[in-house]
């Protein structure tokens, strides 16, 4: 049995922010607004991913937003092929960058920021072969 990534889902307090939030730093495409059990749900594409956005149901607790690291999924990285210019552009566009460029290692470099609800974006670039 292969198994392949289909989505992420994210939680969003402000849905309409989020998605144009990702349209905006990372070129997102909304390719899918659809109704699952009474919530909205809307797909958007970056890159290859999909990530899935919603806003809680009703009937649902959240805990708030800390800021302190937590268990489970809370970052998304996204693969690209100049870490320099990734980072001038999403700068330009008004991201906030949490650390970096660095390198944490001979042929990568990183950047971290902060997106909508608590997730944190690393950005990446590995050398041919790493």
């Amino acid at each position: 049995m292969n198994f392949e990534l289909d989505h992420v889902h994210i939680r969003c307090q402000d849905l309409e922010a989020s998605i144009s939030y990702y349209q905006k730093m990372f070129n997102g495409e909304v390719i899918a607004r659809l109704e699952v059990r009474g919530m909205p749900l809307v797909r958007v594409q970056v890159g290859g991913a999909i990530l899935a956005l919603s806003p809680k149901r009703a009937e649902m607790e959240v805990e708030p937003l800390s800021g302190n690291l937590r268990w489970g999924a809370y970052e998304l990285g996204f693969l690209v092929e100049d870490l320099e210019q990734a980072y001038r552009e999403l700068e330009a566009k008004g991201a906030e960058f949490i650390a970096g460029p660095m390198s944490p290692r001979p042929g990568v470099q990183i950047a971290f920021l902060k997106a909508p609800d608590g997730v944190q974006i690393e950005i990446v670039h590995r050398e041919p072969g790493l």
